[in-house]
């Protein structure tokens, strides 16, 4: 179920539109992303101060992680940092605004809203989850929850691993279809000095702070190689199958949240020049280019 590419998106830049359904006038969503095999996608969502909307169910699943101010929906007040999971066809609201929001929402199937004081026939209720307050849950070391498999060697211990500095929150795990959402931290001066790439769709969005990606090149075409990809707030990054990225570093700390349509599978290749790439990027000197070898 490949999603389309996206190496380094400013989300700032990417054109506001309307929603499909019964939705009052003034939402509009940036879609930063598509998957050709489901329609679904993925979608920065403006929520304007005072805007408010009855009852109803979407035609597609979201996965909605609050980004900036807050909300309410059905009794329950979100803010930054919130998360909610509701299954499609499940019913959820009203919802209000009187300040405003952003959202960061991925979604599985193409997306139209329905008012309805009534779930759809055959809707899951059972798996809705609404407003998990995520700072309420703790961070873990990757490789206890997140990493179903890795071939980055740990160099002292000889064993598979990842570099030291990163942690997650995973948000959901799904099995049938695989989905994996999750919160990921990786603190400042973290480096991963290899490149990696997975069998399956990796999305992440830049939520704060700042991530040097030395090379970004699509195993079909090697020849090819975007270098010193650098990213701040508010990027996004989509990789289908058989993208390899890395090294990889942040100068503060750099704080996603990540969508994977698999457990973690990453297989590593080292990078014998990281070490220049690094100091390149600490120094002010990356500067990103394309190029072809």
């Amino acid at each position: 179920m490949p999603v389309s590419r996206e190496d380094g998106l400013d989300v700032s830049t990417v054109k506001k539109e309307t929603l499909k359904g019964d939705l009052s006038p003034g939402l509009v969503a940036q879609i930063i992303s598509r998957n050709s095999d489901t329609g679904g996608g993925h979608m920065v969502v403006h929520v304007p101060a005072g805007w408010s909307n009855p009852k109803g169910y979407a035609s597609a699943a979201q996965d909605i992680y609050v980004l900036e101010g807050e909300m309410t929906c059905g009794g329950e007040h979100m803010v930054a940092g919130c998360y909610s999971f509701i299954p499609d066809g499940v019913a959820y609201g009203p919802i209000s605004s009187p300040k405003g929001c952003r959202m960061i929402v991925f979604y599985g199937a193409p997306f139209e809203f329905k008012r309805s004081d009534a779930n759809k026939p055959g809707a899951k209720v059972e798996r809705l989850r609404l407003n998990e307050k995520t700072w309420k849950t703790d961070w873990e070391d990757p490789m206890k929850k997140m990493v179903e498999k890795t071939t980055w060697i740990n160099p002292v211990t000889g064993q598979p691993g990842r570099p030291a500095g990163c942690f997650v929150k995973v948000l959901r795990w799904d099995k049938d279809p695989e989905e994996q959402i999750a919160l990921v931290s990786q603190a400042g001066g973290f480096i991963d000095p290899g490149t990696e790439v997975h069998p399956h769709n990796e999305c992440l969005y830049l939520i704060q702070g700042d991530c040097y990606i030395g090379y970004t090149y699509d195993t079909k075409a090697k020849d090819q190689k975007k270098v010193d990809i650098t990213l701040t707030k508010d990027h996004y990054l989509s990789r289908p199958p058989g993208i390899y990225h890395g090294p990889v570093t942040t100068k503060g700390g750099v704080f996603w949240i990540t969508y994977m349509s698999d457990g973690y599978h990453g297989i590593f290749n080292d990078v014998a020049e990281w070490p220049s790439m690094v100091e390149r990027y600490y120094g002010g000197q990356a500067k990103y280019h394309e190029t072809r070898v």
